[in-house]
């Protein structure tokens, strides 16, 4: 079974054993949730190449990989 096929027949059964009103809640929490996540995630995308940069300006050494001064900045902040 694919998820086109699944998704119809698990929002019947939600419906079934839920109801109507607390399916549409649960429905909207889980969008709410889902909508949370997506901005979290573009907030770390639109970030993480500041940090990079940043910590390659601040740590940069002549003799020093970019791998290596990227990895001793991540363990350093953990």
């Amino acid at each position: 079974m694919g998820l086109g096929t699944e998704l119809p027949l698990l929002l019947a059964f939600g419906f079934v054993v839920l109801g109507p009103k607390r399916m549409q809640a649960l429905l909207g929490h889980i969008a709410r949730a889902k909508a949370e996540l997506h901005k979290a995630s573009r907030g770390i995308k639109s970030q993480l190449p500041g940090e990079i940069k940043g910590a390659l300006q601040a740590r940069r050494s002549d003799d020093e990989p970019p791998s290596e001064v990227i990895a001793k900045t991540v363990y350093e902040k953990a």
